[in-house]
């Protein structure tokens, strides 16, 4: 199944459960969760599935419901086998793994950080459909045991279904685990895992308008019409496969500029007053230093705070010199210290795990360099 690509520090949790998410406990570790969207559409594939064993064996009435949804548990649980393979292959390669989300047509494997090979990258995604293809081999020679009977359809029913998922996960294109098969194929070839990741992706999209087509294309090769159904699953397939190698080719781009990120580029040149100075005498001083921020220290020579720009914005001219500095300035949190010499992806991780406004920077030595303010990395990324 598609696997979200959400990197994270391996020493993080993974944190309280999104709305609509029952979390059903942990295996190795990580945490088993379902969306409640399980429900409906697990009741509605019995339903469908209790009308086909009923036109086959009438005698069971009511019990094809209970026969019908047992098919559906035994289902989802081989989605569990899926998503485990990609988890404990994962974790194989010491890779850590926080999270596998069940359901139907987006279950998925919180996998923290990326690969380090191309080899990693084609045994964590490729043994998820090779699960679900063994499921349905075993399931299928089992249904063979049976000549007739609720046991043989349910068996063969599973089987097929099994079959498919594994071999559409392996469709290479993203979102797909096929994708991430042939994004690690190219990146073995080219060397570069971002160049790997835009191709996955494109390929995603020559899927998604595949699948787009596939009605009109049964009609034209095969000379089936095709129903409503069919254009609404094409749809909706389509839709998913499109917005999901959308976002992962996004995300190869920006993953491709971060390391043009530098924190020593982009920090304001700051200068240090104590919290007694005036808003206009600090305003005057970093003016006649040529400052973009300025730090308030304490007795020591420490600073403790930061004094933002839409901080003393927001105070009038005619108050400026009589309010001091420590009146709109921020205390520096655990976290919002940056060092001058990170770049892109640790940039990133303190922003996602600390977020401000501003941090401070400081040089190799621990004395004050600047500033960064957020605004700033946004605006030199967007002009990149």
């Amino acid at each position: 199944m598609p696997e979200p690509r959400d990197p994270q520090s391996p020493a993080q949790s993974a944190g309280p459960p999104p709305p609509g998410t029952w979390v059903l406990g942990r295996v190795r570790g990580i945490r088993l969760t379902m969306r409640f969207t399980w429900l409906p559409v697990a009741m509605l594939l019995a339903i469908g599935f209790a009308a086909i064993i009923g036109q086959q064996f009438p005698g069971l009435g009511s019990w094809r419901y209970l026969a019908a949804f047992a098919f559906v548990v035994a289902f989802t649980v081989s989605i569990l086998v899926h998503e485990l393979a990609h988890a404990l292959m994962a974790m194989r390669f010491g890779i850590g793994v926080s999270e596998i989300n069940l359901g139907f047509f987006a279950a998925g494997t919180h996998i923290e950080g990326e690969r380090k090979s191309p080899f990693e990258e084609f045994a964590v995604s490729v043994v998820g459909p090779i699960a679900s293809l063994v499921i349905g081999g075993t399931a299928y020679l089992g249904s063979r045991a049976f000549d007739e009977g609720v046991a043989y359809v349910a068996l063969w029913e599973l089987g097929v279904a099994n079959l498919i998922v594994g071999v559409t996960n392996l469709l290479p294109g993203l979102p797909l685990d096929g994708g991430w098969v042939l994004r690690a194929a190219v990146w073995k070839v080219t060397g570069n895992m971002h160049t790997g990741t835009i191709v996955a992706a494109w390929a995603g999209r020559l899927l998604a308008i595949t699948v787009l087509a596939a009605p009109v294309l049964l009609e034209e090769i095969w000379g089936r019409q095709p129903s409503m159904i069919d254009f609404l699953i094409a749809l909706a397939v389509g839709f998913f496969l499109w917005m999901g190698s959308t976002a992962s080719l996004m995300q190869a781009r920006l993953k491709r500029r971060l390391p043009q990120l530098q924190v020593r580029t982009m920090a304001r040149r700051a200068i240090a007053v104590h919290a007694g100075t005036p808003i206009s005498e600090a305003v005057r001083l970093a003016s006649d230093a040529q400052a973009g921020a300025v730090v308030v220290i304490d007795g020591e020579g420490k600073p403790h705070a930061l004094v933002s720009e839409s901080a003393v914005a927001a105070v009038a001219q005619n108050q400026r010199p009589w309010t001091n500095v420590s009146e709109v300035a921020t205390r520096i949190g655990p976290g919002h210290i940056i060092g001058v010499n990170d770049t892109g992806e640790e940039i990133l991780k303190t922003l996602r795990e600390h977020p401000a406004s501003e941090y401070l920077v400081l040089d190799a030595g621990g004395s004050v360099y600047g500033v960064l303010a957020t605004a700033d990395i946004e605006r030199t990324f967007r002009g990149r």
